[in-house]
This record gives C-alpha cells, structure tokens and sequence, in this order.
C-alpha cells in the first residue's frame, strides 16, 4: 500500500481496418541490363497487404503498353501479373520483365487499383519501373542496390520469447549459368539458455522458377545450440534478378 507508484508507457501499432498495400520502394531501379538478350530479366517485387481484409490489386498497364509500342513495340516492360489478390498480412511478388532494345534509359509509372470488401480504396499506388540499357561490360553503368534501404535482419526474438539469429545476414549467390549449382551455408542458433526452439522455411515466390533447396526445412534445436543450413540454388533456363527474404 506504501510502496512507489509505477508508470506503464505502452506503444504499439494498430493494422488499416480496410486493405491495405504496402511497396518497399517509392522507384524501382532495376540494375542495368545489357541490350540483345534472348531472354528479358525478371525482377520478382514485393508487395503485402497491411490492412485487416482481403485485398484486389490490378496494375493499369496502359503507360507499359505505350511505352512498348513507342519502341518499335519490342516489349521492353512486361508485367506477367498484373492483377491479383492477397490475404490480410500476406506478402507476394509482382513479377516484371525488363530487356532493353538499346543503350538508353527507360522510365514509366504504373497506377495500381486497391480494392476490398468496402470497394475501391481510398489510397493512391504507383510501380514506379526506372531500367538501363547498355552495349557492353566496359560501359556498364553503376547499379544501384535494388532493395538497399531494407534494414539488415539477423537476430529474432518471439512473441513466446524465442532467441534465434543466423550466422550471416546477406547471403550472396552471385551469377549463375543455367543449371549451374551454388551451394551456401548458414548457421541457425537458438540462444535462449532454457527453451527449445522451432524453425519452419516457408516455400517463398522469391524464386520465380529457380530452384532453391533448404536442408533441413524444419527442426528443432536444443537450448543454447545451433544448426548448419545448407542451401542449393540451381537456376532455371529464364533469367531472373532476386533481391529480398524467405
């Protein structure tokens, strides 16, 4: 009855009550791409729905279209998913094709139409798409980190109080020829000096057709122990330019 009173300060963040669609980037700059390719790149983007209900995307591909048609209607922008629709919370991939007919830069804007249960959102979307073309190797233009403002994800602490952390926080594979495979090691630690942890990967869209294998995909680890991942990248015959998280 006697004792110090105590302050609680409590902050938090509530979800959008309607659907709502997040992108990682205000521009996307694709990394320069050189020109007389037989396949175009493509470029997986991430999108997720913040909101507390299902979400209806369609990207308008009017400017895309003219933008090709300007170019000889050689299809230098090609969106293979222009519409979709994704759950509360959930995260998937806008797959963009980029393969310049010259040594040039290319820019165009797309509006994206949000809409939910209630209708149409009231938020305005763009896929801003910026791409450079080049001749060759020595006229390389400088690339720009495709997601490099996303912070750095190594250590995790859960809502039961689970202390995971990874050996690396990037994991680079590098270019690849087809069928070409890499192999990369990762070390999972469970630093919690008392609890087990469980860990599950979860198959990602990240990969658009290349095959990425985890060994083991689930398990669990002891107190205070660790585990070796390895992981097999064999890319498929289109090639693809990935940046993000699984």
């Amino acid at each position: 009855m006697n004792g110090k009173p105590l302050v609680i300060n409590l902050m938090g963040e509530t979800l959008h009550r309607r659907a709502y669609l997040n992108l990682l980037k205000k521009i996307y700059y694709l990394p320069p791409t050189p020109i007389g390719l037989d396949w175009a790149l493509t470029y997986p983007i991430e999108i997720k729905n913040l909101g507390i209900t299902k979400l209806k995307y369609q990207i308008d591909t009017t400017a895309l279209e003219a933008l090709n048609a300007n170019n000889y209607d050689f299809r230098i922008f090609e969106i293979q998913n222009p519409e979709g629709t994704l759950a509360p919370n959930d995260t998937q991939y806008i797959y963009t094709l980029f393969r310049p007919l010259e040594a040039k830069e290319y820019s165009v804007d797309l509006p994206i139409k949000i809409s939910d249960i209630e209708g149409p959102s009231p938020h305005s979307h763009s896929l801003r798409l910026r791409g450079t073309g080049y001749h060759d190797q020595q006229r390389k233009p400088k690339e720009e980190q495709f997601y490099g403002d996303l912070p750095n994800c190594r250590a995790y602490i859960g809502e039961e109080g689970q202390m995971a952390a990874f050996s690396f926080e990037t994991i680079d594979f590098g270019e690849l020829e087809y069928g070409q495979q890499c192999n990369r090691f990762v070390i999972l630690y469970n630093l919690h000096q008392t609890h087990k942890l469980k860990f599950d990967f979860q198959k990602s869209g990240l990969m658009c057709g290349d095959n990425l294998k985890l060994e083991p995909m689930s398990g669990e680890l002891e107190p205070n122990s660790h585990q070796n991942i390895k992981m097999t990248l064999v890319p498929s015959r289109f090639p693809t330019h990935f940046e993000g998280e699984i």
